[in-house]
């Protein structure tokens, strides 16, 4: 009886808490959608260059009744092939002699026990294996003594998932770097970097000394992580990607440089602890092979990016995505606390939003925020050994997003502070510093262009940045600069609603670039911009029109 109430008693708190956390997450957008109940899920493959049709997600780490509860553990994204108990699959491939298998045991609910027999045959070669663990992929390796172009799987008492094979032994790529890695840093402000110089990044400012160039009026395209990283994936404006609600499944549809580099015979992967960057709104798009690990840490994404090295070589493209810095506001590791000054740790209370600019020009904060990016310039100096040991020649890219309002003098939300961020770019050519403006969406361009195939993003460099921001029920913000000046053009979210071309009523602010809290008088420039803003407005109205609010 003692035993029985025990068990009952754990039961009951595990399902209390599982119901608690499903009630947490009900307003949120989450993949697997049924995170708690099912353990992985399939949907839409929506890469150019395809093997299949679909794609599924799985957990990236070992499934307990404990921590299957956690919606922020580590998830891998594949191509893959289901194939139904009790059945078997006869699989095409390239013609090869060594190659990697993914191949996952599926339990959706991961209730039952007990090993599971798979047989895989090729080249009358057959192999019977007895595997262990379940909605995770086995990284199988395959090796013949003569070339193999089909293989054969069968399946035991449980459906089974084939991940797209990787093949070990692929020609290189002639004239291009065998490795490209873009490191993507949320909320790096270049403002941070005017203020303190690039000495609070040694080990990057060394790395990309060597053959890089670092732009100093490099601006985002929009205030926050999902409609700024989808330009610059795709290398359009949000008035053209349209990705910008936070609660709803829109995702990428254009081409993305992830698209591009995979037909081009890269092998891509991304690995991100970003929480906007999953594949509910399409950021797997155009990669083999994607970690999404939201409660880890920079340590974890650089590790699997090693990891990726080691394991399948070759060609790479590599998109490593990094939250820590948006979090420097949360107590850090040791060795940055350290380094900070006593009365840096008084902690002011902020209200929360998504829109939030009451944070203006925070001493304390911006001196954590300064000491923790020179902190993660200690430890991402193991990336840059790993490059160098790969491929000395290899392309390397790092910007940031958006910035922070907390160094900012105004509470403007596309205040300089929010919106110039850092963009270093190493393609091995000469060393420079480049003042001119910049768009990061411009970046995809960039890329096919030194690789000197297809640029299919067809960036036109027009002398001046657009920033905007579209939010549900916040007004419509546009930002143009140029070299001189800072235009800001607001409208309010009811005209957007309703299309309004006409009469619509809009309020703007004309200001010195170096300094936006002082104002200009109104001249040509300003009725420049006036005609760049206003054009751009009513191109959202259309494709806005088109694809709906």
């Amino acid at each position: 009886m003692r035993v029985f109430l025990r068990n009952f008693f754990i039961k009951y708190i595990y399902f209390s808490f599982r119901l608690l956390v499903k009630r947490t997450i009900k307003n949120k957008v989450v993949m697997p959608h049924k995170v708690i109940d099912e353990i992985y899920e399939i949907f839409d493959n929506v890469n150019k260059n395809q093997v299949f049709q679909k794609k599924i997600i799985v957990p990236y780490e070992d499934i307990t009744e404990l921590n299957r509860i956690n919606i922020y553990r580590p998830y891998e994204i594949l191509e893959a092939k289901t194939v139904l108990k009790k059945s078997q699959l006869d699989l095409n491939i390239e013609t090869t002699k060594e190659f990697i298998l993914p191949l996952a045991i599926l339990d959706l609910n991961s209730s039952e026990k007990g090993n599971d027999h798979i047989k895989l045959s090729y080249n009358k070669v057959e192999v019977d294996l007895e595997l262990k663990y379940k909605n995770r992929f086995h990284y199988l390796p395959i090796k013949s003594d003569n070339y193999c172009e089909k293989i054969q799987i069968e399946s035991d008492r449980r459906d089974i998932a084939i991940g797209k094979p990787i093949y070990k032994d692929k020609k290189p790529l002639e004239a291009k770097p065998k490795l490209i890695v873009h490191i993507f840093v949320d909320a790096f402000t270049q403002c941070i970097v005017d203020q303190f110089g690039y000495e609070i990044i040694p080990n990057t400012r060394n790395f990309f000394s060597n053959g890089g160039t670092f732009y100093t009026n490099a601006y985002a395209q929009s205030e926050w992580t999902l409609s700024s990283i989808a330009g610059v994936f795709t290398g359009k404006y949000t008035n053209e990607h349209l990705l910008y609600h936070p609660r709803r499944e829109d995702k990428i549809k254009e081409t993305t440089i992830a698209d591009v580099l995979s037909e081009e015979g890269y092998r891509t992967f991304s690995c991100t602890n970003v929480p906007r960057l999953t594949a509910v709104n399409g950021f797997d798009k155009g990669f083999d092979r994607s970690i999404v690990a939201l409660d880890k840490d920079y340590n974890y994404i650089i590790n699997e990016a090693c990891e990726q090295l080691d394991a399948f070589g070759g060609n790479q493209y590599q998109f490593l995505g990094f939250f820590d810095l948006h979090e420097a506001h949360r107590l850090q590791p040791v060795s940055s606390q350290s380094i900070n000054n006593i009365k840096d740790f008084n902690f002011k209370h902020y209200p929360r939003g998504s829109k939030d600019t009451s944070i203006v020009f925070d001493e304390e904060q911006i001196n954590m925020y300064k000491n923790s990016i020179t902190h993660f310039d200690k430890k991402i100096q193991r990336l840059y050994d790993a490059i160098n040991s790969y491929d000395k020649e290899a392309m390397v890219i790092l910007h940031s997003d958006h910035g922070v309002s907390f160094m900012g003098k105004t509470t403007e939300l596309l205040a300089q502070e929010r919106e110039k961020i850092v963009f270093l770019y190493k393609n091995n050519k000469e060393s420079k510093i480049d003042n001119n403006i910049k768009e990061i969406r411009e970046l995809p361009s960039m890329i096919c262009r030194d690789l000197k195939i297809k640029d299919s993003f067809n960036h036109k460099y027009e002398g001046y940045a657009i920033t905007e921001s579209i939010y549900p029920n916040k007004e419509y913000e546009i930002v143009v600069r140029d070299k001189i000046s800072a235009l800001f053009f607001k409208i309010s979210w009811e005209d957007l609603i309703k299309r309004n071309t006409e009469d619509y009523q809009y309020s703007s602010s004309y200001h010195p670039l170096d300094n936006e809290t002082l104002l200009l008088k109104e001249d040509d420039n300003y009725k420049k911009s006036i005609l760049i803003a206003k054009n751009h407005y009513l191109t959202m109205c259309k494709t806005i029109s088109v694809k709906g609010l």
